[in-house]
């Protein structure tokens, strides 16, 4: 099938290749670039992170497919790696999973997470979660993997409440031509055994720190039969902790030199900033500004679009 989105051919890659894959989840734009500057070779775009960074609201089912089609395109412009997109439930029905690809597809992503849970969901760690009926998901999940005009993938997910219901329905999902598989929530090492063992196919493990899914080594996990790793909120919790600890010592002192040692420094930050803007620029191929200023790192910006250029 024809590409528009070659980062979805570059996560294919990324999924056929031995090693196994860790995958950490950012919130929003500056994130994402803070997780590939980190050296990761994939990112998530959490839906739990973009729910409470966008609208300071709970992952209750809230953000919409404008929001989440619009800041994938912010953040796939901005980095170069695949992006795997949390798409919720699909935003509604058959129409709105189709929609939902379409969307995506064409914002950059190169996979989305679909999952069964009735709307509006809840966090896959959390308690009292309901799924629709196999089939009607079945239905959602079949009308995603026709929709595609790319090689994107689709990762079907499912918070059935028991094992051998999730077992059931993650081998049902593979069996229809979903990618990869998630079951979500796995509160032991047995539930962990029991998915690696027992369904085929690429699996993902989501782990949350305080969530229900024990917290092993990626090492381990992928001996356990996981091909990817999913840390969905660790830059979350401690951009927040970190945040909290930071602006309460400022509060209490009120001197700033209080919570430097902490902090990155203004040139520091303006050229990460910088560096990403004239990369983007040059791989556009776009020509400097006419009356080039220097940036903070004393470089013109032709400098350093030559520079990225050279680095590709």
């Amino acid at each position: 099938m024809h590409s528009i989105n070659s980062m979805a051919e570059k996560l294919r890659a990324l999924l056929n290749q031995s090693q196994g894959i860790e995958l950490p989840g950012c919130y929003d734009v500056l994130s994402a670039m803070i997780l590939e500057r980190s050296g990761f070779q994939s990112i998530f775009m959490s839906g739990y992170g973009i729910a409470a960074s966008f609208l300071g609201y709970p992952d209750i089912g809230l953000t919409s497919l404008v929001e989440t089609s619009l800041l994938t395109k912010n953040i796939t412009n901005a980095v170069n790696v695949p992006i795997v997109v949390d798409a919720d439930n699909g935003y509604g029905n058959e129409d709105n999973v189709v929609r939902t690809v379409h969307e995506l597809e064409h914002a950059g992503a190169a996979a989305m997470i679909l999952e069964d849970q009735v709307f509006p969901k809840r966090c896959g760690h959390v308690a009292s979660k309901t799924v629709l009926p196999l089939p009607t998901y079945m239905r959602k999940l079949e009308c995603a993997l026709k929709a595609r005009e790319t090689p994107m993938v689709i990762v079907a997910r499912t918070d059935a409440m028991s094992m051998d219901e999730g077992i059931t329905r993650a081998k049902t999902f593979h069996s229809a031509g979903a990618d990869v598989t998630l079951v979500d929530g796995l509160p032991s090492i047995d539930a962990l055994k029991r998915v690696g063992d027992e369904v085929p196919g690429h699996k993902v493990i989501n782990l949350i720190h305080g969530g229900k899914t024990p917290l092993l080594a990626s090492r381990r996990l992928h001996d356990l039969g996981f091909k990817i790793v999913l840390y969905s909120t660790p830059a979350l919790y401690t951009a927040a902790n970190a945040m909290f600890r930071a602006m309460s010592r400022l509060r209490e002192t009120r001197e700033l030199d209080s919570i430097s040692a902490g902090s990155t420094t203004f040139r520091e930050f303006q050229t990460f900033i910088e560096d990403g803007y004239f990369r983007r620029r040059g791989s556009e191929g776009l020509a400097p500004a006419t009356e080039p200023v220097p940036t903070i790192s004393g470089e013109y910006p032709q400098a350093v679009v030559a520079r990225a250029a050279n680095a590709r």
